[in-house]
């Protein structure tokens, strides 16, 4: 049992929780300075005490009904699946194909012996689109003119809404303001 002495899961994050809270509507109000276990507490004791909770349909993380929200919280998260030691490995994979593409697509000054080897490399690190040195790692390998396939990352819908949230916010629209002045001007040439 987590150390929170609640039934959800340690692996679902602070931020996670609360994205919970909002998507569901959950009839809690949330500190800004509580911290995860206090947030799971109060969630758990919530969730525990209520019969009925209106679930849309087509929510981002396909849950139904109540009964299957308090399992997705019982059960270990499904966007945390890494020990810090795959993460460890992962980064570096993806570190090897950065190298890969800095260098020009050149095999003789990467790390790698052959195309396959960095492809494979690709499939095995794509499946955590999560991490964005994975997602910086596949968008430089897609630049690649020996390329064998496409490699996509997998990305969860709730990090996709977050970066498509952020793209928005990079994007600069430029306004040029046009003043048309009526009158009488002197323009002087020296």
């Amino acid at each position: 049992m987590p150390k929170n002495n609640t039934i959800i899961h340690k692996t679902h994050s602070k931020k996670e929780l609360i994205h919970i809270i909002n998507i569901f509507n959950i009839p809690m109000a949330v500190s800004p300075k509580a911290n995860k276990f206090q947030i799971a507490s109060q969630l758990w004791e919530t969730i525990s005490k209520i019969d009925y909770l209106y679930i849309n349909p087509h929510n981002e993380l396909m849950i139904n009904n109540l009964k299957e929200l308090r399992i997705y919280l019982q059960n270990q998260n499904p966007n945390k699946n890494l020990s810090i030691k795959e993460k460890e490995n992962v980064s570096f994979i993806s570190k090897k194909i950065i190298h890969y593409c800095n260098n020009s697509y050149n095999i003789e000054i990467s790390m790698y012996d052959n195309i396959i080897d960095i492809y494979n490399d690709a499939l095995f690190i794509s499946k955590n689109g999560e991490m964005p040195i994975v997602r910086k790692s596949l968008k430089l390998l897609d630049g690649d003119h020996n390329k064998l396939f496409d490699v996509k990352p997998k990305i969860t819908p709730m990090i996709m809404r977050e970066l498509e949230l952020k793209e928005k916010l990079k994007t600069k629209r430029k306004y040029y303001e046009c003043k048309i002045r009526f009158g009488k001007f002197v323009i002087n040439f020296d």
